[in-house]
């Protein structure tokens, strides 16, 4: 999943919130990459495996919530199960909109809310407990509607899994 999204970042590229780089090795199409990550035991672990990456490449130890560039600066923001960690997702996604170039892209994985019924309300009963076991995760987050609501346009978005864990892959456009 992680290849087949990232296969689409294009031109100068923001990972937000790279947590231990794992998505490196699959940045072929990328001019420039930043990534970002506020953890640094994360950002430790990033940097021992930057060589995999073929572009010029950049760490910054910063949050979604503030991030220190300018307006427009990327025309590619990718976030891999992120939204569902940082402490303010509406902050974040301001901030991914405000950093990308207008009609840029944001590529999305997350896992994210259960439809209505039996597995939302076990995500509901479970989200205290899960919060401590998987490093802040909010597991029942609405992250797609907070995605929408920031003004991001769907463009292809595809469910996988159901269940629990429910997760969508998708390419956002930013507002022209």
């Amino acid at each position: 999943m992680r290849k087949d999204l990232l296969a689409q970042a294009r031109g100068d590229v923001l990972e937000v919130g790279c947590g231990t780089g794992r998505n490196l090795p699959f940045y072929v199409r990328a001019t420039t990459l930043t990534l970002t990550e506020p953890d640094p035991e994360m950002a430790r672990r990033t940097r021992r495996r930057l060589s995999m990456v073929s572009v010029p490449v950049q760490l910054v130890e910063a949050p979604a919530e503030a991030l220190p560039f300018a307006d427009c600066r990327f025309e590619t923001v990718v976030s891999t199960l992120v939204l569902c960690t940082v402490k303010d997702p509406v902050a974040a996604l301001s901030e991914i909109r405000r950093v990308l170039v207008p009609g840029g892209r944001l590529l999305i994985l997350e896992h994210v809310q259960a439809h209505p019924g039996i597995w939302r309300v076990a995500q509901n009963l479970l989200a205290p407990a899960w919060k401590g076991l998987a490093a802040g995760c909010h597991l029942s987050r609405p992250s797609l509607a907070l995605i929408e609501t920031a003004g991001f346009v769907p463009v292809v978005v595809r469910e996988v899994g159901q269940g629990l864990l429910p997760l969508r892959i998708g390419r956002y456009r930013a507002p022209n």
